[in-house]
């Protein structure tokens, strides 16, 4: 037995924000087939490879911006102030907006982040980018967590003559 559910988005975003911290914003292929792992076992979620996708794709803009503010004194603070704030935004949005509602969003940035620099907008908007097709696909794809397997029951042998009969045709020795 297989039981669905939506996916985790905030869940799965936490994951991954606390996994670009703790690697410092560095990791090779073990690390990352290692949070895979943590995240089927631990969290109990199967991912499909498109969403492994789109978790990878936001790894990589959490860790362009973690690069980006790496230097200040509060960079946990930073960056989960960048994750809440830009889930509260896409999930207020339900994933679509315009650019005015962008400009608003990176105005509410500027005042809401102590560190903001001239590329932080870019940074900013890739994180952002990468979190709505996570959250367009998380929404959308029901996530399987898979259950203990059932034993199977045997199916009953059928005799020759059976196996003839359904199929039409008449045993012949």
């Amino acid at each position: 037995m297989v039981t669905t559910r939506t996916a985790p988005f905030e869940q799965l975003t936490q994951l991954a924000s606390d996994f670009v911290t703790s690697q410092k914003g560095m990791w090779d292929h073990k690390a990352w087939t290692d949070f895979l792992s943590h995240i089927q076992r631990k969290e109990g979620i199967e991912m499909s490879e498109e969403m492994q996708s789109k978790l990878g794709d936001l790894l990589e803009a959490m860790k362009e911006y973690h690069m980006a503010v790496s230097s200040t004194e509060d960079i946990d603070n930073a960056m989960s102030t960048v994750l809440n704030d830009c889930v509260a935004f896409i999930k207020r949005q339900k994933g679509v907006w315009g650019h005015a509602e962008w400009e608003d969003f990176v105005r509410t940035m500027q005042k809401n982040t102590r560190i903001w620099s001239e590329g932080m907008e870019a940074y900013l908007g890739g994180v952002l980018e990468s979190l709505k097709g996570f959250y367009r696909l998380s929404a959308a794809a029901p996530v399987k967590k898979a259950a203990p397997a059932a034993p199977k029951k045997a199916s009953p042998k059928r005799s020759s003559a059976e196996t003839s009969k359904q199929s039409g045709k008449k045993k012949t020795t």
